[in-house]
C-alpha cells in the first residue's frame, strides 16, 4: 500500500492534472484512476498500464490480439515488431570477419577468453568484445645516436629494426595484455643493444670490418630481451644504416677508410695474380719433373742397351781385335758425321781437303752456295789434271 501511494505521488508530480489545479472542484468527474464521487485512494496500476498500452496502440495503429476491450489483455503489434527488430540487430551486430593476416582476441567483460583465427565469427555484444591484431604487418623502427666504442672513440651509428607481432596465439595475447606499450619496450631494448654492442667493439670494427657482425649481435640481444619481457613481438632483422665518425674528425677517418679500401683492392689483385701464376708454375714444375723422369728412364735404358751391345761385341773383339777396332772407328766416325752439316772431300793425294758449305745451301742461300759450289767444282777439275801430271812425272 505504501508503494502504491509513493508511485501515485510521483505520477502527480510528474503529470499534474486538472484535479491538482487550485480551486478545482469537479467532484471526481475527471479522476483518471476510475474513482467515483471524489473517492481518494491509491491508483490502480493495472488500469494505468492498460491505458498506456491503449494510447501506444492508438498512436501507431495497433490492434488487439485476443480478448475484448473490457476484459481481454491487449498486446501492441508495434511492440512485437520492435522487439524482433532489436533482436535481429543484436544478433547481426555480433558478427565479424577476421582476415587471413589477422587474429581476433575475444574478451568477456575485459577478461581474455580466446583467440580466433581467420574466418567469420560471432560474439554476444555488450557481453564480449574483440581486438583485431595484424600478425603479418612488418613495422620499422629507426634508432641513431653518438656511441662510445671500446677504444674510447665516439661514432655516430644508425640502425633500422624490422619487427611484427608473432603468429602464435600466446604471442598475440602477450602483445595485448602482458606489456603496457610493447613497441616502446622494443625501442628501449634496441637502444640498449645498440649501446652495449658498439661499446664492446672498436671504432675500426664499427666503421669498416665488422658491421654485419655487429648488426647480428644486436638482433640476438633484442630477441633475448623481448623474450624475457614476453611482449609477443618478433624481431625480423636489424640493419645498420650508417656508421661514421663525428664531423670534427670525419676527414681523417675518410682517409682511413679510403686506405682500407685500397688495401683490400691491392690484396684482391695480389690474390688474382697468385691464382694466375701459381697454377702455371705448378704445371711447369710437373712438366719438368716428368721430363726428368723420362730422361732418367731413357738414360738407364740406353746404358743397359750399351752394356748388352758391349757384351755381344766383346767375344768378337777378343777373336779379331784389329778388325773390330777398325769397324768401331768407322762406326763412330759415321755417327759423328751424321750430325754435322759440313762435307770434306779427300782429293786422293796430299793433305788438301775440299770444303762444301752445305749449311748455306740448307739455309736458303742458293745463289752464294751455287757460286761457291761452282768454284769448288772448278778447283776440283783443275786440281785433278795437275795431280795426274804429278803422278805421271
Amino acid at each position: 500500500m505504501n508503494i502504491r501511494k509513493l508511485i501515485y505521488k510521483l505520477i502527480k508530480r510528474r503529470f499534474p492534472m486538472v484535479w491538482n489545479k487550485p480551486g478545482g472542484n469537479d467532484n471526481g468527474s475527471h479522476n483518471p484512476w476510475g474513482r467515483k464521487g471524489g473517492e481518494q485512494g491509491p491508483p490502480d496500476l493495472d488500469q494505468i498500464l492498460r491505458q498506456f498500452q491503449r494510447r501506444i496502440k492508438n498512436a501507431f495503429g495497433g490492434g488487439k490480439f485476443s480478448g475484448s476491450e473490457s476484459g481481454g489483455q491487449e498486446f501492441p503489434f508495434f511492440g512485437g515488431v520492435v522487439f524482433a527488430l532489436i533482436l535481429v540487430l543484436y544478433l547481426l551486430s555480433g558478427i565479424y570477419i577476421v582476415d587471413p593476416p589477422e587474429r581476433a582476441v575475444v574478451m568477456r567483460f575485459g577478461k581474455y577468453i580466446r583467440t580466433e583465427g581467420p574466418g567469420p565469427h560471432w560474439i554476444p555484444p555488450l557481453i564480449e568484445s574483440k581486438e583485431i591484431v595484424n600478425v603479418e604487418q612488418v613495422a620499422t623502427s629507426d634508432h641513431n645516436g653518438l656511441m662510445l666504442t671500446r677504444d674510447g672513440n665516439i661514432v655516430s651509428v644508425g640502425i633500422a629494426v624490422q619487427y611484427r607481432v608473432g603468429e602464435d596465439n600466446n604471442d598475440v595475447r602477450s602483445y595485448l595484455f602482458n606489456v603496457v606499450n610493447p613497441v616502446r619496450s622494443l625501442n628501449q631494448s634496441a637502444e640498449s643493444a645498440l649501446r652495449q654492442v658498439v661499446g664492446q667493439s672498436t671504432m675500426d670494427e664499427v666503421l669498416t670490418s665488422k658491421r654485419s657482425e655487429i648488426a647480428s649481435a644486436m638482433k640476438e640481444q633484442m630477441i633475448e630481451t623481448l623474450k624475457n619481457y614476453n611482449t609477443g613481438l618478433w624481431v625480423l632483422d636489424v640493419v645498420m644504416q650508417f656508421a661514421k665518425a663525428p664531423d670534427e674528425v670525419r676527414a681523417a677517418f675518410d682517409e682511413v677508410i679510403k686506405a682500407s679500401a685500397d688495401e683490400e683492392r691491392l690484396v684482391n689483385q695480389a690474390r688474382a695474380y697468385e691464382n694466375e701464376v701459381l697454377p702455371r708454375a705448378k704445371g711447369d714444375a710437373e712438366r719438368l719433373r716428368n721430363e726428368a723422369l723420362g730422361y732418367k728412364q731413357e738414360t738407364i735404358l740406353v746404358a743397359e742397351g750399351n752394356v748388352q751391345r758391349f757384351n755381344l761385341i766383346l767375344p768378337q773383339y777378343q777373336k779379331a781385335p784389329k778388325v773390330m777396332q777398325t769397324r768401331m772407328y768407322l762406326d763412330t766416325i759415321e755417327d759423328v758425321l751424321n750430325s754435322v752439316n759440313k762435307i770434306l772431300i779427300d782429293s786422293g793425294t796430299g793433305n788438301n781437303l775440299i770444303y762444301l758449305p752445305l749449311d748455306r745451301l740448307i739455309s736458303g742461300k742458293m745463289a752464294e752456295g751455287s757460286t761457291e759450289l761452282s768454284e769448288a767444282a772448278n778447283t776440283v777439275s783443275t786440281a785433278a789434271p795437275n795431280q795426274a801430271k804429278e803422278k805421271g812425272q
